[in-house]
């Protein structure tokens, strides 16, 4: 007992403990409040005298009294009424201000029927007058124990039911598994989601071994291993089918013997073990590297979830009985809970019903004894629904497994209809066996909506228009009363009604902005949680909700929040609550995605107007640099007519030449600024065709050109796409092949030949059709890439091929490769040969970015360019 006021005032960390539980599993305080000092210790001492696991703390005054709730751990308060600075219903009061649900007795001298109805009507949790004996104070500790357990249960409680509900909704999901790696892998995802186990892994049996099924992110696959059966922890749990828990692996004195042996596989960090048996099919373990980590309240959950897995294994393995040995089905039919009916041929070609089982006349009210065939299947199955071809199914002997509708006592439900023939000794019976799924699909349903809904928020134009389409979404499927967004402005810091649907304005009127000051939906947008309110009346709001019972705020994300009404409270169950978060998640994506989107607009019209100066720099280049070539060309023209000395007319060759280089340069540029413009509109294009169109228009030499299949076709503007490929063909026959050369620019563009003069594509398309194979063609070499240079004659010419990728296709040769760095050699005027301009694969590496697509030069036996078109 501890009677000292400043006592545990200055105690580190005594906040912490406000409203919980002794850590350690220490006492529980007890606080008692009497200004006559010989009566609260006296009230103090019986207390813990008689109350198991209690510490008491006594105070004179209520100021007393209120500092230690205040600063200090309490867990029940023991009150007198008539004190000289207040009485026991105002320190009541003061009290629960500070700690709304703390137990309060008021145990006083001064009774009386007023009293006792005023205290009640207060909120005490116990009243009790004191007397004379001991049975007074044995029944204040009574008082006293009841109130601490039901704190104590009324906490461990709400833990237990989030635990609870929660691994419901995880047998609802894995009853629905479709296969036992499904049912392994989500039993993992529930242990770390739903028992925050986050190193852990399950186990699968097949036969005497068990292997590793699944494992946690943090959980290396070099950590497990396949096990015997009965080796290791887990191996030894499902052998022997219990939990195992061990609590320290080394050292701890109460471990089962051979714990070392027993926790492989682990890494040396790992103190704590938990084995859970899933039914006879497998485990999962899950380990720390604290002491003592795993309690009894995990082993309980662990085991609980571990059973819903098994029996989710359960139903999987008995489905699947159930289609492999279809004999079976007599044997279980009248115990099996689904509706099942059995039919026969009948003379005539009809069929007749042999049996029904109480699953079925209980779900559509027939039985075999009363009704008949034809009357059973006009009435369970709707007007214009399939109907089964029994004749089919007894001639052919094939089961059927389909999704069906059908009228049941309670209306028309979805069913999984499984129709499953089986070959008697004196005629063919069929079992018609039904699922309900009517749960499943009105959620499939549901969902579908919403993915509908989300995919046009994402078509949406703008964040007002993405606002108004989920306002009425939470309306017109979730069947949510009433809706709205507020999206965050942050230059006023305030949410703004941005959609407000009609049926939240009939009931909630015009709405301001609101701001931090503002209660419950701004809490939602500042923490990133959804916020619940069962009934409004029954709470202090910072601002009106009208006519509203129920509050939902759902956050979206920094863009704002979703606000969502009832008039009815406790209107938002679990269910709501969970397909409002869906909701929110896929109005937060939208509202990413516009702002994005908006973003890359922004971008888009920058790079355009950069674009366009690039361009324009490039044409008045090209122009005030064209004009005086072509005087000088022509002056030079004039000067050879008027030479006849050999040496001079070499020089003026080589004046010639140079000019040559100049124009080429100059068409190299307008080429580089007009591919790098954005694609904008696209087609399907056959690449095959594309790469035959163009090997025309390339001086091939001894090449030989490799097709793709023409049924390969990308999305591209077709003419920039040939251009790309004449200049990939170009570098591949300069650089590629051995053979002698001839000087030649250093990039194709559209209507160009290798030697810059004008081709017409009618003339190009003059050549042979092209189909799957190989053909050759000679070529003007041209020096657009950076393959070697070996200038020793090749027995053979260079094989260009062209093929798929698996999210692109690629252009490859068999040549010699690059000399210098695959990279360097798509930058603008890079050539190994001093010849080239270094522009035909810096308009390669253009063109593929105007199409969004991603560009690689490999040197792998020869030239490698990939193109990555999916994204």
């Amino acid at each position: 007992m501890n009677t000292d006021p400043a006592a545990g005032r200055n105690e580190p960390g005594a906040d912490a403990f406000r409203g919980s539980e002794p850590a350690g599993g220490g006492p529980r305080r007890v606080l008692l409040v009497d200004d006559e000092p010989g009566a609260a210790d006296l009230a103090a001492t019986h207390v813990e005298r008689l109350v198991d696991g209690v510490e008491t703390v006594a105070r004179t005054s209520s100021a007393d009294a209120l500092a230690v709730v205040r600063e200090e751990r309490v867990d029940c308060v023991v009150s007198d009424y008539n004190m000289p600075d207040t009485d026991g219903l105002e320190l009541l009061e003061a009290v629960r201000e500070i700690d709304c649900g703390l137990p309060f007795v008021l145990f006083t001298g001064r009774g009386s029927e007023e009293i006792a109805s005023e205290a009640i009507s207060a909120g005490v949790t116990d009243y009790l007058q004191k007397g004379v004996g001991r049975d007074r104070y044995e029944m204040l500790a009574n008082s006293v124990a009841n109130a601490l357990d039901r704190r104590r249960a009324e906490r461990d409680l709400g833990v237990v039911n989030a635990k609870v509900t929660a691994i419901h909704e995880f047998a609802t999901e894995v009853s629905g598994a479709e296969s036992a790696d499904a049912v392994f892998e989500r039993v993992v995802e529930a242990v770390e989601g739903i028992l925050a186990f986050d190193r852990c892994v399950s186990m699968r049996r097949r036969g005497d071994r068990l292997v590793p099924a699944a494992l946690s992110a943090n959980v290396g696959e070099d950590e497990v291993r396949t096990l015997d059966l009965g080796e290791g922890v887990v191996g030894t749990t499902v052998a022997d089918e219990r939990t195992i828990v061990v609590d320290n692996l080394s050292v701890d004195v109460d471990a089962p013997a051979g714990a070392e042996e027993l926790a492989d596989p682990v890494t040396d960090d790992i103190r704590s073990v938990i084995s859970v048996p899933i039914g006879t099919y497998g485990a999962f373990q899950a380990v720390s590297d604290g002491y003592a980590s795993f309690d009894e309240g995990d082993v309980e959950f662990a085991e609980l979830l571990a059973a819903h897995a098994a029996d989710a294994l359960e139903q999987i393995e008995t489905e699947t009985e159930l289609r492999a040995e279809r004999d079976r089905l007599s044997a279980l039919f009248e115990d099996l809970p689904l509706p099942v009916v059995r039919t026969a041929p009948a003379a005539g070609g009809d069929c007749r019903i042999d049996a029904t089982n109480e699953a079925f006349e209980e779900t559509f009210g027939f039985s075999d004894t009363d009704h008949g065939y034809r009357e059973i299947r006009d009435a369970i199955i709707p007007e214009n629904h399939e109907r089964v071809d029994a004749d089919g199914v007894f001639k052919d002997g094939d089961p059927i497994r389909r999704e069906v509708r059908r009228q049941t006592t309670d209306g028309v439900r979805d069913f999984i209809q499984n129709v499953i023939p089986v070959t008697r000794s004196d005629e063919t019976v069929v079992y018609t066996v039904y699922a309900d799924i009517g749960e499943q699909k009105r959620v499939e349903r549901t969902l579908r909506r919403l993915h509908e809904t989300t995919r046009e928020m994402l078509r949406g134009g703008d964040r007002e228009e993405i606002s108004t389409l989920a306002t009425r979404a939470a309306i017109d499927i979730l069947e949510f009363p009433s809706s709205g967004v507020r999206l965050y402005d942050p230059n006023t810091e305030t949410l703004l009604p941005t959609a407000i649907s009609e049926e939240a304005t009939a009931a909630l009127g015009e709405r301001p902005a609101f701001g931090p000051e503002n209660g419950r939906v701004w809490e939602a947008f500042e923490t990133g949680e959804p916020v619940v309110v069962d009934d409004l009346d029954a709470v202090e709001t910072a601002v009106g909700y009208g006519e509203h019972r129920s509050l939902l705020a759902v956050p979206l994300g920094d863009h704002g929040v979703m606000p969502l009404g009832s008039r009815d409270p406790g209107f938002f169950d679990d269910t709501a609550i969970q397909l409002a978060r869906v909701l929110g998640a896929n109005v937060t994506v939208a509202l990413d995605h516009a702002q994005r989107t908006a973003q890359l607009r922004d971008r888009d019209r920058e790079l355009q107007r950069e674009i366009d100066r690039l361009e324009k720099f490039a044409g008045l280049v090209s122009h005030d640099l064209r004009n005086p070539l072509n005087v000088a060309m022509g002056r030079l023209e004039l000067a050879r007519a008027n030479v006849d000395d050999g040496d001079a007319l070499d020089e003026i060759d080589r004046v010639a030449g140079a000019h040559g280089r100049m124009g080429e340069l100059i068409d190299d540029l307008l080429a580089l600024a007009r591919q790098g413009r954005t694609v904008d509109e696209v087609e399907s294009v056959s690449l095959a065709d594309a790469a035959a169109r163009a090997w025309r228009t390339v001086d091939t030499e001894d090449a030989t050109l490799d097709l793709p299949e023409r049924s390969l076709a990308i999305e591209a503007d077709s003419e920039r796409l040939r251009t790309l490929l004449e200049n990939l063909f170009t570098n591949s026959v300069e650089h590629g092949s051995t053979s002698s050369r001839t000087e030649s620019g250093d990039s194709v563009e559209h209507g160009r030949s290798r030697d810059g003069d004008v081709v017409s594509r009618d003339d190009e398309n003059s050549g042979a059709e092209f189909s799957n194979h190989s053909t050759n063609s000679l070529a003007a070499p041209d020096d657009s890439a950076e393959h070697a240079t070996d200038s020793t004659p090749a027995p053979d010419g260079v094989t260009v091929s062209v093929g798929a990728l698996p999210d692109g296709f690629a252009v490859t040769d068999d040549g010699d490769g690059f000399d210098i760095d695959p990279d360097e050699a798509i930058e603008y005027g890079t050539s190994s040969d001093p010849r080239g301009t270094g522009f035909g694969l810096a308009i390669v590496r253009e063109i593929a970015a105007a199409h969004g697509w991603a560009f690689d030069a490999v040197d792998e036996d020869g030239a490698r360019f990939e193109f990555r078109t999916d994204g």
